[in-house]
C-alpha cells in the first residue's frame, strides 16, 4: 500500500503497525539491549509511530466524542505469599508469614487527565506467637491505599492539538507515596497536592499536605498511638536548575508540624510526659551524572525547628518540661555504575550521615530525649534510606557505607535478565562517642558491619519470586543485651495479572 493511502486511512495504518507489533517477538526486543539495529531498537520506532498515529488520531475524532469513548482504563491484581525470619535487638527470633492482594484501576481521559486507584489487602500472620507488637495476626489497614487524580499541561496539549509546550504544569492530588529528595527527610504516604512545573532547564516542585491516617509509623515511636494515628501537616518547594546533564543542583525546604492532640500524653513514673516536635528541613544537593556509565544524587540536610525536652534528667530528678530549639545536619550520596553489558550489571555506592544528641537514650523517641534548657542535635524525620535488613538503623548518630553490585545470570536466552542475584556491605560508625545509636551504646565508635544477599526470578511473565538475607556482626559500640548477631530471611512468591 502506498504512503498516500497509509495517510488518508490513519485507522488501516494504526491496525498494520499494531499486527507489527504483534509479530515482533517482545521478549527477544527486551533482551538484545541497546545495539544499533536491534530487536528493542525496533520497537521503540514502532512504539514512537504508534504513538504519533494515535495523536493524529485523537485530533481528528475526540471533538463530539463521550467521556466513555475518549477514556482509556487499565486494571489488574497481583497476588503474594511471603515468609520471614527476624532477629531484634534483645536476640529473640520471630516468623512472619504475610498474605496480600493488590487490585488496581487505571484511567486516562485525553491524555492529561489521570486517574489510579489501588485497593490492598494485607494479612500478617505470626503463627508461633511471637510478634513483637503482640498481635499475632492481624489485617492491616489502609484497604484503600492509594488513590489519586493527576493532571498533566503538556500531555492534555499535546493530545489536543498535536502540538508539544515548552513548559508544563503537572498537579496531583489525593493519597500517594511520596520520595522527597533522597528520601531523608520524607519517603511515606501522605494525603496532598503535589504540583510541578517546568520551564526549559529550570524545575519546580512543591507539595502541601498531611501523614496518612493509618499505614504508617510515625518517627516517634514513644508517643502514644504513633502505629495507629499520627498527624503531622507538610509544606515543602524545590528548585532545581540543569546547568548540564552532568550536574543539575537544587535547593528545598521542607516543613513538618506537630498536629498530633494537644493533650496526647503519656504517664511516667515522674508524671505526664507532652509531645511536640516541629521541624524544618533546607536541603542542598545535585543529581547528575559523570560520563555516560556513571550516575549520582546527593543532598546535604540541615534540621531546625523545637522540641520539648524530657521531663525527667538523670539521675531519676522530675523537670518541667521546656520548648528548645533544635539543630541537625544529615547528608547522602548515591552512586551508580552501569556496565551497561548484556547481563545489566552495576555497581552502587551510598554514604550517609547524620547527627546525635548525648541527651538521648535512643534515637527513635524523644523519651528520655532532650535536656531541659540545651539544643537537640539528633536528627528526625519522616524519611527513609536502605540501612541494610537485619541492623537497619536510624540515621541518627550514624555514618555509613554502603558498597553494592548487582547483575543478571543468563538461565535463559529469551529473557536474560529473567534471574538477578545481589548483594550489599555496609559499614557502620557512631559519629558521637557519647551520643546513642540504634541500641544502647558502648564506648567504642564502631557499630558493626552487615552482608545483604538478594535474588530476584521472574520465573513467568506473570509469576516471580523474591529471597532476602541479611546478617549484621554487632562492634564494640553495641552494648549488652544488644550485642548479638542478628539475621532477616525472606522468601516469597507472587502472580500479577
Amino acid at each position: 500500500m502506498s504512503p498516500k493511502a497509509l495517510k488518508a486511512h490513519p485507522l488501516l495504518s494504526m491496525l498494520l503497525l499494531v499486527i507489527a507489533g504483534m509479530m515482533l517477538p517482545a521478549e527477544s526486543a527486551m533482551a538484545q539491549g541497546g545495539a544499533p539495529g536491534n530487536s528493542l531498537e525496533v520497537l521503540t520506532r514502532l512504539e514512537d509511530a504508534l504513538s504519533r498515529q494515535d495523536i493524529d488520531l485523537r485530533l481528528r475524532t475526540s471533538r463530539g466524542q463521550t467521556v466513555g469513548e475518549r477514556m482509556t482504563i487499565d486494571y489488574g491484581a497481583s497476588l503474594r505469599f511471603g515468609i520471614a525470619g527476624i532477629n531484634d535487638a534483645f536476640g529473640s527470633s520471630s516468623t512472619l508469614m504475610q498474605y496480600e492482594a493488590n487490585l488496581f484501576v487505571a484511567a486516562n481521559i485525553d491524555g492529561g487527565h489521570n486517574f489510579f486507584g489501588n485497593l490492598r489487602f494485607l494479612y500478617n500472620d505470626y503463627p508461633n506467637g511471637d510478634a513483637f507488637d503482640g498481635e499475632n495476626s492481624e489485617l492491616l489497614y489502609p484497604i484503600g491505599n492509594r488513590y489519586w487524580y493527576e493532571f498533566d499541561l503538556r500531555a492534555a496539549h499535546l493530545s489536543e492539538t498535536g502540538q508539544r509546550l515548552p513548559y508544563n504544569i503537572n498537579a496531583k492530588v489525593g493519597r500517594m507515596f511520596i520520595n522527597w529528595n533522597t528520601g531523608a527527610v520524607f519517603s511515606n504516604d501522605a494525603y496532598a497536592l503535589q504540583i510541578q512545573a517546568d520551564w526549559e532547564k529550570l524545575e519546580f516542585a512543591g507539595f502541601i499536605g498531611r501523614t496518612a491516617r493509618s499505614g504508617m509509623y510515625d518517627f516517634d515511636i514513644s508517643r502514644p498511638n504513633y502505629d495507629g494515628y499520627t498527624n503531622r501537616h507538610l509544606f515543602a518547594a524545590r528548585i532545581d536548575y540543569e546547568i548540564a546533564t552532568e550536574f543539575k543542583p537544587y535547593v528545598s525546604y521542607f516543613i513538618q508540624r506537630d498536629r498530633n492532640p494537644e493533650d496526647e500524653e503519656r504517664q511516667t513514673i515522674f508524671g505526664p510526659m507532652n509531645f511536640d516536635y516541629n521541624s524544618e528541613y533546607l536541603s542542598f544537593g545535585s543529581t547528575g551524572s559523570i560520563g555516560p556509565q556513571l550516575t549520582y544524587t546527593l543532598e546535604v540536610i540541615r534540621e531546625t525547628g523545637t522540641t520539648l525536652s524530657s521531663p525527667f534528667v538523670l539521675p531519676i530528678i522530675p523537670v518541667p518540661q521546656t520548648k528548645d530549639s533544635i539543630d541537625a545536619w544529615a547528608g547522602v550520596l548515591n552512586v551508580i555504575y552501569a556496565l551497561r553489558d548484556r547481563n545489566l550489571t552495576n555497581f552502587s555506592l551510598t554514604t550517609a550521615f547524620g547527627t546525635g544528641d548525648p541527651d538521648r537514650l535512643t534515637t527513635s523517641g524523644t523519651y528520655a530525649g532532650n535536656r531541659t534548657g540545651t539544643t537537640d542535635r539528633a536528627f528526625n524525620s519522616l524519611g527513609y534510606i536502605y540501612t541494610g535488613l537485619a541492623y537497619a538503623p536510624d540515621l541518627a548518630n550514624l555514618g555509613m557505607v554502603r558498597v553494592g553490585a548487582s547483575t543478571a545470570i543468563p538461565i535463559d536466552s529469551k529473557r536474560p535478565d529473567a534471574l538477578r542475584v545481589g548483594s550489599d556491605f555496609f559499614f557502620f560508625n557512631k559519629l558521637d562517642l557519647g551520643s546513642p545509636t540504634s541500641g544502647i551504646s558502648g564506648d567504642s565508635h564502631w557499630i558493626g558491619f552487615e552482608m545483604d544477599f538478594r535474588l530476584d526470578w521472574r520465573i513467568t511473565s506473570d509469576i516471580s519470586a523474591n529471597i532476602r538475607y541479611g546478617i549484621f556482626f554487632p562492634g564494640n559500640a553495641l552494648a549488652e543485651p544488644f550485642d548479638k548477631e542478628r539475621h532477616f530471611i525472606y522468601a516469597g512468591v507472587s502472580y500479577a495479572f
